[in-house]
């Protein structure tokens, strides 16, 4: 639970509020604990750890981790990839992303693993007492030179700046934008994603497979040994029940069409474990702040996941901001505090736009239903050079930190 009450202490003016434990959060705490600032991370699930499907830790926010000196842990808990494979319906190839080749170039590996392993990794790596869970921030005012972040159980935290890193939907871009935020933006994808335990030989080693038909799309990619994470995302429209009772039939009805691993998955899955989300994302904004509150990861630049990108342009963030908060002589220089948040918005608004816009491009792409476009789709796909996937990998991957 969130500690402490509204009331100030000298301390506060030298410390820095995180609220969310996600891939942007944990990394900010770790990497604000590295430039010797005082952080603290709120949380507001009991316990972490236990929700989440398979994640992608791709070559550049390997990167952003090795600067925290923490990326070999990343490296030891996953598997590395070095392909990503899309085939067409009938499992046909089309065309692959050279993660390995490209990642090669950059000296560190793309690598995946469950969601669930990078956020206790990250934990691991906080110092003692830094995270505090169960605390549910409901809301966040400024109070002179100091950010106040009240909780759901009555109690209150300051702190000299407030970091948002609480998702797409956000409590505290809600106090950024005002009435101004628009919700996220519906895709037109709904997601089915599950990980499951199989036998070997589903995939060929250090591969992901992504099976493009009309208006629906099947991933899976290995998440550790004999772990198969799998994904289904569908065009239909947003907030759809699903009959529990009967959720592999429906599923293996949109997967008929594809090859027969795709529904043998399905059915290996607990439908319990099975997480549904309607896939979302945001129009890039002009600021990420208002006065001493700023937001990162999600909460500023939500995106689907066409380019798997997602946490790893969360965790370039957090090191970025870190970075440049590193120069405000401990959060003690007001001015350059307010040139330290302004500074790290020029170094990441382009980056995360793009990533956003290009991804929702390549959504729209895979989206295509009527059966004659998708057929010229793939003859289109199938027929671009080699080289033209290889910039578009490295054009993902290329970010100096």
């Amino acid at each position: 639970m969130a500690s402490g009450d509204a009331a100030s202490d000298p301390q506060d003016n030298r410390r820095v509020l995180i609220v969310g434990a996600g891939p942007a959060g944990l990394t900010a705490a770790i990497a604000l604990a590295r430039a010797g600032i005082q952080a603290r991370v709120f949380e507001r699930a009991p316990e972490l750890g236990r929700v989440g499907g398979g994640l992608g830790v791709q070559s550049n926010a390997l990167r952003a981790l090795q600067k925290l000196g923490i990326g070999e842990r990343i490296v030891a808990a996953g598997t590395e990839m070095r392909a990503q494979e899309i085939c067409d319906i009938h499992g046909r190839p089309l065309f692959s992303f050279p993660q390995g080749e490209v990642a090669d170039e950059y000296g560190t590996p793309t690598i995946s693993l469950m969601r669930a392993e990078v956020q206790l990794t990250l934990v691991d790596a906080l110092p003692d007492g830094v995270l505090a869970l169960d605390a549910e921030c409901v809301g966040v005012e400024e109070d002179g030179e100091q950010v106040v972040a009240h909780f759901e159980d009555g109690s209150s935290e300051r702190g000299a700046l407030l970091i948002g890193a609480d998702g797409g939907r956000s409590v505290v871009r809600k106090y950024v934008y005002g009435k101004e935020d628009a919700p996220p933006r519906y895709s037109g994808f709904t997601s089915w994603r599950a990980v499951v335990d199989i036998g070997p030989g589903v995939l060929p080693p250090a591969t992901s497979r992504t099976f493009l038909g009309a208006g629906r799309q099947f991933v899976m990619f290995p998440v550790g040994e004999n772990r198969i994470y799998w994904g289904l995302m569908k065009r239909e429209p947003e907030g759809r029940s699903d009959p529990p009772e009967a959720l592999h039939e429906l599923l293996c009805e949109y997967l008929r069409d594809f090859p027969e691993v795709t529904r043998r998955l399905v059915q290996a899955s607990d439908p319990a474990e099975i997480l549904k989300t309607d896939v979302c994302d945001r129009d890039p904004e002009r600021t990420w702040r208002r006065g001493r509150v700023i937001v990162i990861g999600d909460a500023a630049h939500m995106t689907t996941p066409f380019v798997g990108q997602g946490a790893g342009i969360s965790m370039e963030d957090a090191v970025v901001l870190a970075k440049e908060l590193s120069l405000t002589d401990g959060l003690r220089d007001k001015r350059m505090l307010e040139g330290a948040l302004d500074s790290f918005q020029r170094a990441r608004m382009e980056r995360c736009a793009q990533i956003v816009l290009t991804s929702r491009r390549r959504g729209r792409v895979f989206s295509w239903a009527n059966p004659v476009v998708v057929a010229m789709r793939n003859t289109a796909l199938r027929a671009a050079p080699a080289s033209f996937w290889r910039r578009e990998t490295a054009k993902s991957i290329n970010y100096d930190l």
